[in-house]
This record gives structure tokens, sequence and C-alpha cells, in this order.
């Protein structure tokens, strides 16, 4: 069995055509549907949230030792996260293509150890571009930030800091295969509560590690003690559960197999959440350019927004596989997904509020959290209203995107992203911050403009939509799988 073989007969194609009319009929539930949504993200949103909490938390523990300290952890995250991250979380997506065709939840042990070759294969894949690409990066990562105008010695001690992580993205890039492994046949919750096991392991290695003869470096060596807890846990929880263990199999050439059709998949997905994260780490590099307070001052700014942005962003998953085949299984209606999916993003934007009301609320000290420099907080509590209307509009191009995507539209999806954040987005935040002299708030400014021209025109795009036509597409596709 590989990418090409047929996984869905004709008589499940009338079942899911006969179902699909059933459930049109049904009065449709915001309410039922909303909880549902919630229901099935909410492990997804706490694996990714706690994720980035730890890092959060290390950057909070680094910034106590100083300004320089502060800015040199925000960046070296910023930078690991849209390089070694972004092969680990996008590239890991097609297992989510590949395994979600392949397992049948009705008959979970047909085809079964199909899903440990895509394991195995993912792993060896995106291994290959953590080694070959990423680590190599990260190692003359000093060199290339001199080249980029950054300070001499603030570009060393960041080079040094991403030295030492090289491991950590390695063991990321298998423990994300593994989540997806998991998630695919219904085991999200044990995902969930086995990285808030790790992620208070990682907190509390920042806490140790820092404050002890390690220092500032004592942060990426727990980044590295995270990512390994994650990897192990990950581990004996998948060897130990009797349904899971059968479907690893054993190493055999099909793990070498296909590996092109594999690799498109993959770098599909790493390009997806490119667009979005190099524009940031673009951003981080303008705000390098200000003073030590605007420096520090962004970097409260990102590692705050690290926190809801996962768990948001979750919420915005579900329409897209809502209208993917990849849940035929299930028999979802293609017409109530499609409805749920264009009128989710607006209604599940207003929640995101809840996220940023803690941090709004005490904005004036909210800093503090992160350094005791006044000049830090008093600029900190300027530019957090306008991280928290980013989130907002960031939620709603979150879902926007994956209906787009959901519709087999991913081209379209990465035009809008790359004409909003790179046109408009950084283009304006530039103006505004150095033209204008408007410093950091310029640039949030700037690509709050940016995220506000993609929502105008994905959902411009999602509007022209002829969704019975997408409907009849989609079903008709299944047949001929």
């Amino acid at each position: 069995m590989d990418e090409r073989t047929q996984l869905l007969s004709e008589s499940s194609s009338q079942t899911l055509l006969s179902e699909t009319t059933t459930l049109q009929s049904t009065k449709f539930s915001y309410l039922h549907e909303s909880l549902s949504l919630i229901a099935a993200t909410a492990p997804i949103s706490l694996s990714f949230a706690m994720q980035n909490i730890v890092q959060a938390c290390s950057i909070m523990i680094a910034g106590k030792l100083g300004t320089f300290e502060l800015g040199l952890a925000s960046y070296g995250y910023m930078f690991a996260t849209c390089t070694g991250s972004m092969v680990a979380i996008g590239g890991s997506t097609a297992l989510d293509t590949l395994c979600g065709q392949s397992f049948d939840p009705e008959t979970p042990t047909k085809n079964s150890q199909i899903l440990g070759v895509y394991l195995r294969r993912g792993i060896l894949v995106l291994s290959l571009l953590s080694v070959v690409v990423i680590a190599p990066i990260w190692w003359f990562s000093e060199h290339l930030f001199v080249a980029l105008g950054q300070d001499e010695e603030f570009a060393r001690a960041t080079g040094r800091f991403l030295n030492i992580m090289i491991p950590g993205g390695l063991l990321q890039v298998i423990s994300e295969c593994m989540k997806k492994f998991l998630q695919v046949q219904r085991h999200s919750n044990a995902v969930g509560w086995i990285t808030t096991t790790t992620s208070v392991i990682g907190v509390l290695a920042n806490a140790l590690l820092v404050p002890a003869s390690l220092g500032l470096w004592g942060a990426p060596v727990a980044c590295v003690v995270y990512n390994f807890s994650n990897v192990s846990v990950l581990t004996v929880y998948v060897w130990s559960h009797p349904s899971l263990t059968p479907n690893l199999g054993s190493i055999t050439g099909e793990t070498f197999k296909d590996l092109m059709p594999f690799s498109i998949l993959a770098v599909t997905g790493i390009l997806t959440v490119a667009t979005e994260w190099w524009s940031f780490e673009i951003l981080a590099m303008m705000a390098a350019a200000f003073d030590e307070p605007s420096i520090g001052a962004q970097s409260v700014s990102l590692a705050t927004s690290l926190c809801p942005h996962p768990a948001d962003r979750s919420l915005t998953i579900q329409p897209q596989i809502l209208m993917t085949s990849d849940l035929i299984f299930t028999t979802i209606s293609l017409g109530l997904g499609v409805q749920l999916a264009t009128e989710s993003p607006p209604s599940l934007a207003a929640t995101t509020q809840g996220t940023q009301n803690s941090p709004m609320a005490s904005k004036n000290i909210y800093g503090y959290l992160f350094s005791s420099n006044k000049e830090i907080v008093a600029l900190t509590a300027q530019v957090l209203p306008l991280m928290a209307g980013f989130q907002v509009l960031d939620l709603a191009n979150g879902g926007a995107g994956d209906v787009l995507r959901g519709a087999g539209k991913n081209h379209i999806s990465g035009m809008c992203n790359f004409v909003a954040y790179y046109g408009v987005g950084l283009t304006s935040a530039w103006f505004l911050g150095f033209r204008l002299e408007m410093g950091l708030v310029g640039l949030w400014g700037g690509i709050i403009m940016g995220s506000f021209v993609l929502l105008g025109l994905q959902v411009g795009f999602v509007g022209r939509i002829d969704w019975e036509k997408e409907g009849r597409r989609i079903v008709e596709r299944c047949g001929d799988i």
C-alpha cells in the first residue's frame, strides 16, 4: 500500500453521499458545532500551547538576567522557530494527509502497519532536512546575523545559543511525527497530557539551569532537555499501548519507497507555515535595529503572543478538516461542513479576545514579569493593545485560509499570505517604524495593516467559491480514489 492505493470503495462513496443528503436536512446548530469544535481541538491546543509556554517561561527567566539576555533569548527562539520548528511542524503535516487517508476508525486494524511505514518515512525525510539544511544554518548563524547588520556581540551570542539548540531541533522533528502518529489514531488526549507533563519538565529545567552557573546558556540546554523528554515519554506510551504497538510494524524496504511524493507533501507544508513565520522573523530583525528597550519590549510582545496563538489557531483547523477527504470515514456532511467553515472564523475570532484579557487588564505592569527595566515596561504597555488586535485578525485569517485550503485552493491562500505580509505588512512596518520614526509601535501597526489586507483578500476569495460545486467535486473524488 502506498500514496496511490485505493482507500475508498464505491459503496463507501455512495454511503457518504447518502449520509451527506441526510445530514443536510438536519437543523444546523451553531452552539452544538462550536462545542464539538472546542472538544475536538482542545488536546491539540493544549499540546501546542504548552510547547510555547515553555519558550515564554524560558524567555521570562532569561530576561531576569538583563535586557541583553532578554533580547537574545527572544531572538534566538524566534529564529529557531522560523527554521527548525518550521520543518518539524510544517513538514509533519504530510502525516496528517497520508495517515488520515490510511486509518479508518471503524476498522482500526485494517492496513494499520502502513501508519508505521509513514511514521518512519516522515522521521527519515524530516530528520535529513533538519541535519542537512537547518543544522548548518544554526551552526554558522553568527556570520549570517553579522552579514544582516546585527551587532557583532549580539550575533556571536545568538549563534552560540543556536549551536547549543541543534540536538533539540532534531528531537523536535521526531516528537512532532510521533504526535501525528498518535493523533490520527484518536489518541489526542494522551498527546495533550504527555505534552503538559514534559512542559513542566521544561519549565523546571529552565528554572534550575538558568539561575545556576550556566546562566543564559541554561535556556537552550533546557530546551534540549524538554524535547528529549517529549520523545522519551511519547516512545514509552506508544510501546506500552496494546493498540499502538502492532501499528508500528518493523523497518522494511517500504520505508525507503516513495520518498519523493512524501517530500513534496512535506515541503508544501513547510512553505505554508514559512510565509507567515518568516514575516515575524523579519519583524524581529527590524526591531533589533532599535534601542535596547525596544528590543526588550518586542521580546515581551512576541513571548506573550506565543501563548494564545496556538490555542486560537487550532480552532481554525477543524473547518479545513471538515472539507477534506481525510475525514470521509466519519461521514461528516460536506454541506454542513462548508457552512460551518465559512461562518465559524468570525465567531471564533471573538473568543480569542478572552485570551488577551489578562495581559491587557494589567498592561501597565505586565512587562515587570519579564524585566525590571521601566522603559521596557512602558513601551510594552503601548504595544500590547496592538498585539491583541493582531491576534484577533490572525485567528480570523487562519480560519479563512483553512477554508481555502480545505476547498483545494492552497495556491490562493499562499498567494494571499505573500501579498499581504510582504507586499503590505512589512513594507508598511518599515515605513511607519523607520521613515515616520514611530519605532516599535509603527512595526506592529504595519503588520496589522497587512493582516487587514490578508483578511479582505481571503474573505473575497472564499465568497467566490461555489460550495455546491465543491461538495459534488469532493464526493465524486472520493469514489475515484
